[in-house]
C-alpha cells in the first residue's frame, strides 16, 4: 500500500498497472457489453454496469458483479452523471470503459471522480473523431486519403452541389445509417433531408469496393489492441451481424498514422474503410468507442489486457480467421440479390460461427431473451419508435441550444491551433469528383 498518498494518487497508481481492476461499463445491453464483460472477468477484473434500461443482458450475466439502473443521459444528463457517480463509489472502481455515445456525457461531465477513471479521449478530441466534417479535415491534415467532402449548412448548399456526381448525405453528428442520404446522378434532393442551422450535413463522394472495418485500443501514439474484419453479412445494408477476422496490411498502417497523430490520448477508435478495385483506400468515418470488433476477442484476455494496462505493448491482435455472429442478425439477414451461392456462404456462416451472447458457462442472458424482447418490445410501443432507435435514442448524444454552440466554438478553437501551428488546412474541398458509398459493398 502506498502510504501518505490521497486517493486519487493511489487510484492514479493502480490504473497505471496492469493489475485486477474493478471496472465499470456504461451501458449493460448491447452485445458487445457483455461479451467485453466476460472477457474483463476472465483477465481477472471485476466488472459491474449501469444502464438506464431496468433489464439487459448484463443484468444477467454472471460476469457482471452488480447492475445499477439509472437515468438516460439523452433525457436528464445530470441525473445519469449522477448515477454513475453513485456506482463509482459504492463500488469503489478503478476505471470506466463507455461503449456507445453516453462517452460524451462522461467526458464532458468535469466531474474529477469520473474523469480521473474514464477511458476516453479529451471532449475535444472526441468532438473531432465523431464530426464527420471535422473527421474528414483532420485526415487531410495529417496526409490520409478520404472521401472528397463538403460541409452543408442549408437546403441551398445541398443544391449548390454538383448534382451529377453519386454522393452521400450524412449528418455531421450521426450514427450508422440515422440520416444518410444515397444520392444517385442527376436524381432529385429528397425533400426531408433535415438540414438546417442546428443540423449539418457533409456532401461526401461516393466511393465503390469492399467495405471493412476496424477496430483498436490506442495510448501513448501507439496501438495496444487491433482487428479488422470486412462486412460481408448486414441486417440492414449497414449493421454487421457477422465478424471474421483478417489481416490487412494498408488498414493497419492507416490506422497507426491516426494513433501516432493522438500522442496524448487513450481510446477505443473504431474506423469504416473502402478500398476501390483500383487499390485506393479511405475511411469514411470514425466512432471513439467501442464497437463489435470486441467479438473478435471473444473467450480471450488479450483485449481485457490491452484495455487494463496503459503499457500494454506491443499490440494484442485478434487471431487471423476468428468469427463471430449475432444469431437473431443472422436470421434476418439482409436478403437482397441472394443467388444460390450466396445462400450456401451465409448458410455456412451461420451454421459454423459462434453467437456472441451464448455460452454454457453463463447460460441466462440467453435463457432471458424471450423475456428481454418482451420487455424491448413495450418500450418500442411506448417510445412508438422501432427497435434498433429504441435500443440506442436514450444514449444518443446530439447536441442542440447552447450545448452544440459550445461545441462548436471547441472546434473552432481547435482549428484556430492548427493554423497557428503552420498545419497545412485540407478538406475544405469545393469541387466533388469521383464516386461514393457509404457502408455496403
Amino acid at each position: 500500500m502506498a502510504f501518505g498518498l490521497s486517493h486519487h494518487e493511489r487510484n492514479k497508481r493502480k490504473n497505471e498497472s496492469g493489475g485486477p481492476k474493478r471496472i465499470l461499463l456504461t451501458n449493460g445491453r448491447f452485445p458487445v457489453t457483455i461479451d467485453l464483460a466476460r472477457q474483463l472477468k476472465r483477465a481477472g477484473h471485476s466488472v459491474y454496469c449501469v444502464d438506464p434500461m431496468e433489464y439487459h443482458v448484463c443484468k444477467f450475466s454472471n460476469a457482471v458483479k452488480k447492475s445499477y439502473y439509472i437515468d438516460a443521459p439523452h433525457v436528464k444528463p445530470q441525473g445519469y452523471i449522477d448515477g454513475v457517480k453513485k456506482a463509482v463509489r459504492e463500488q469503489n472502481i478503478d476505471m470506466i470503459i463507455p461503449l456507445h455515445e453516453e462517452i460524451f456525457y462522461l467526458a464532458k461531465s468535469g466531474e474529477p471522480e469520473i474523469l480521473d477513471r474514464l477511458f476516453a479521449p479529451d471532449f475535444k478530441v472526441l468532438l473531432r473523431l465523431h464530426n464527420k466534417w471535422e473527421f474528414s479535415k483532420w485526415l487531410g491534415r495529417i496526409g490520409l486519403d478520404r472521401p472528397t467532402t463538403r460541409l452543408c449548412k442549408s437546403r441551398e448548399d445541398i443544391l449548390a452541389l454538383d448534382l451529377s456526381k453519386e454522393l452521400a448525405l450524412k449528418p455531421v453528428f450521426g450514427r450508422a445509417k440515422s440520416g444518410v442520404y444515397h444520392h444517385k446522378p442527376n436524381e432529385p434532393i429528397p425533400e426531408d433531408i433535415p438540414v438546417n442551422d442546428e443540423i449539418h450535413y457533409i456532401a461526401q463522394e461516393w466511393v465503390t469496393g469492399s467495405a471493412f472495418c476496424s477496430y483498436m485500443v490506442v495510448r501513448k501514439g501507439g496501438i495496444q489492441a487491433f482487428t479488422v474484419y470486412p462486412v460481408i453479412e448486414t441486417l440492414d445494408g449497414s449493421s454487421c451481424v457477422y465478424f471474421k477476422a483478417i489481416e490487412h496490411e494498408g488498414i493497419r498502417n492507416y490506422c497507426e498514422q491516426v494513433a501516432k497523430n493522438l500522442p496524448n490520448t487513450g481510446a477505443q477508435i473504431a474506423m469504416d474503410f473502402i478500398q476501390t478495385a483500383e487499390g485506393r483506400l479511405v475511411s469514411i468515418e470514425c466512432n471513439p468507442r467501442a464497437t463489435s470488433g470486441i467479438h473478435l476477442y471473444s473467450g480471450t484476455t488479450h483485449l481485457a489486457r490491452a484495455l487494463a494496462d496503459p503499457n500494454h505493448f506491443p499490440p494484442s491482435l485478434a487471431k487471423i480467421g476468428a468469427h463471430r455472429q449475432v444469431a437473431p442478425g443472422m436470421i434476418m439477414w439482409e436478403k437482397k440479390d441472394v443467388n444460390v451461392k450466396r445462400y450456401l456462404q451465409h448458410q455456412k456462416r451461420l451454421m459454423s460461427s459462434r453467437d456472441v451472447v451464448f455460452t454454457t458457462k453463463d447460460l441466462l442472458p440467453v435463457l432471458m431473451q424471450p423475456f428481454l424482447l418482451t420487455s424491448y418490445y413495450k418500450i418500442c410501443q411506448e417510445r412508438k419508435m422501432k427497435l434498433p432507435e429504441m435500443f440506442q435514442w436514450d444514449l444518443t448524444w446530439e447536441p442542440q441550444g447552447e450545448e452544440l454552440a459550445w461545441a462548436r466554438r471547441l472546434i473552432e478553437e481547435e482549428d484556430a491551433k492548427d493554423e497557428q501551428v503552420g498545419v497545412k488546412q485540407e478538406g475544405q474541398q469545393e469541387e466533388m469528383d469521383g464516386t461514393v458509398r457509404t457502408h455496403q459493398d
